[in-house]
């Protein structure tokens, strides 16, 4: 069988099913012009190497901790549980994220069996991710991230 990886460069990035479940490589949430606030809250991590959520804003910029970032990553064992940040966000804007992990100094995405299994619910959505192991495992990592305002 494919992994996730192969399957979603023969896709171009498009979704692809897996054991009844429905994985991307990237999460896209569009974005309003001005203020977005989020909340990103981790609710599991079980994984050998560091996982971490990495958040970028295309044609905004991601304000958290005073600072103003292009992108972030939240890695596991250094961001706190909860994390609330602002997205100043220009006409046409979307918040992209997608998992990662850390091995060493070497930052991994998008191979092996890393995707995402994105849930909605009201104005969260659960993600979550597998890492790039051999064995498809979605409870590497998961998060719920909240537009508040």
């Amino acid at each position: 069988m494919e992994s996730l990886s192969e399957q979603f460069q023969k896709t171009q990035g498009a979704p692809v099913e897996r054991d009844g479940r429905t994985f991307v490589p990237i999460h896209k949430i569009p974005l309003r012009a001005g203020r977005n606030t989020f909340v990103v809250r981790r609710l599991a991590c079980n994984a050998p190497s560091v996982p971490g959520l990495r958040i970028k804003a295309v044609k905004g910029d991601i304000e958290i901790n005073e600072q103003s970032h292009a992108e972030v990553i939240l890695w596991a064992d250094t961001s706190p549980d909860v994390v609330t940040f602002d997205v100043k966000a220009k006409a046409s804007a979307e918040l992209r994220l997608w998992n990662v992990w850390r091995a060493g100094d070497l930052v991994q995405a998008w191979v092996g069996e890393a995707g995402i299994s994105v849930t909605q619910a009201g104005s969260s959505v659960k993600l979550e991710c597998s890492g790039g192991d051999v064995k498809l495992n979605c409870a590497v990592l998961v998060v719920e991230i909240e537009l508040v305002e």
